[in-house]
């Protein structure tokens, strides 16, 4: 990698160098003495990267090129190179630099904003990346949409959620077209992230407006349905919980896991056993998760017996053999082993607890983050419903 980012800077060096011959000779014979002058800024510029002293090397580099019309996509170039890399205070003085030429072009400067708002987000320093593309919303029509794009980005990373909405508002309108999915998901996100900063203030009636606006976003939200049946539980009805959590399964069963806790608690609440164990049949006829098949097996052992459950599990895990499945089933057959049989199942029953605690419960499909805790933002990537179970043998 450090060989990667020294083989852009020494090509970097290189276009400055020849950047340079060009431009000695163009000028005039009495103006030698200054270009000798650059050209040695350069040589030194280069002994700095050699010798990888590059803060210093930057400094030669921007005192040796000249920031112009023709050179400013070099210099730009250059700090975008650098943020890639991580290096971002170096970026932001390569971009600082730009915006103190007043002699350039007003969409250079407005370009080069741009580029010193991004090297602040990478930076970490959002306050200041929200005043610089805030300006360029207001002062650059080209860029307006990449800059709101950016606002939105840093108002996430704030968890300024108005702000998000109604910047995500600004750069798509409904009033004429519809909102591009990708988008309104999105939205919807944002509007859950309020709703549950209401649920856990206790400040229901705002909840609801939340809620609502997300499912006014995206009908299909399985986060925004998730919400609206813990909000129905909360006030004391379950009947209604039940009926909104039955719709995640039709609208993405992805989450039908995250949806087995409340389902279970809300069936007790209205004393409809019988009705709980119909539907986790249905359920794993229809999406057979490993936490569905735990949370039956569960229900025929407390309601009937060990040998029966541990019976159904076993048919279960002939068809669909998995690790949280076997634990399970494990468990099961320790109870009623004794002697070296019992022992035997319990080396192998902590074996396989190992086994799955070593592996993770979620992962994200954009870039791979992995965890035990769902996150509807992955905080890898940044992008929103990527995360999901890990399915196959060693998840659900």
């Amino acid at each position: 990698m450090a060989d990667l980012t020294f083989f852009f800077f020494l090509l970097a060096a290189i276009a400055i160098g020849w950047l340079l011959g060009r431009r000695s000779l163009k000028k005039k014979a009495d103006c030698s003495e200054q270009q000798q002058a650059l050209a040695r800024t350069y040589v030194q510029g280069l002994n700095y990267l050699l010798s990888e002293q590059r803060g210093d090397a930057i400094d030669k580099f921007i005192d040796s090129l000249e920031v112009s019309s023709t050179t400013f996509d070099t210099h730009l170039a250059l700090g975008n190179l650098l943020r890639k890399r991580g290096e971002h205070d170096q970026a932001i003085r390569v971009h600082q630099n730009l915006l103190a030429r007043p002699s350039l072009a007003r969409a250079s400067q407005h370009k080069a904003q741009l580029e010193l708002a991004r090297d602040y987000i990478a930076a970490g320093w959002l306050d200041r990346a929200e005043r610089l593309l805030q300006e360029l919303v207001e002062a650059s029509p080209e860029l307006r949409n990449t800059s709101l794009e950016h606002l939105v980005e840093v108002y996430r990373d704030e968890r300024e959620w108005p702000k998000a909405i109604h910047a995500v508002n600004l750069l798509h309108g409904r009033r004429f077209k519809r909102m591009p999915s990708e988008w309104a998901s999105i939205q919807a996100h944002f509007c859950c992230e309020l709703a549950e900063e209401s649920i856990n203030a206790k400040d229901y009636l705002s909840a609801r407006k939340h809620i609502d606006a997300a499912l006014g976003y995206d009908r299909s939200s399985a986060r925004a349905n998730l919400l609206w049946a813990r909000l129905e539980y909360l006030l004391g009805r379950p009947e209604e919980a039940i009926k909104v959590l039955q719709r995640i399964p039709r609208q993405n069963p992805d989450y039908v896991p995250e949806i087995l806790d409340l389902l279970t608690t809300c069936y007790e609440a209205v004393g409809d056993e019988a009705g709980l164990d119909r539907y986790l049949e249905q359920l794993l006829r229809e999406h057979p998760f490993n936490s569905v098949l735990i949370a039956l097996t569960e229900r025929i052992e407390r309601k009937k017996s060990e040998a029966e459950a541990a019976e159904f599990m076993g048919r279960q895990l002939a068809e669909r053999p998995s690790l949280r499945g076997l634990g399970h089933f494990l468990d099961l057959h320790i109870d009623s082993a004794e002697g070296r049989a019992r022992e035997n199942l319990s080396l192998l029953k902590s074996l396989i607890d190992q086994l799955i605690a070593s592996r993770p419960n979620y992962r994200c499909n954009n870039c791979g983050f992995s965890g035990n805790q769902l996150h509807w933002l992955c905080p890898s990537c940044k992008h929103w419903d990527s995360v999901r179970s890990v399915k196959g043998v060693e998840g659900e």
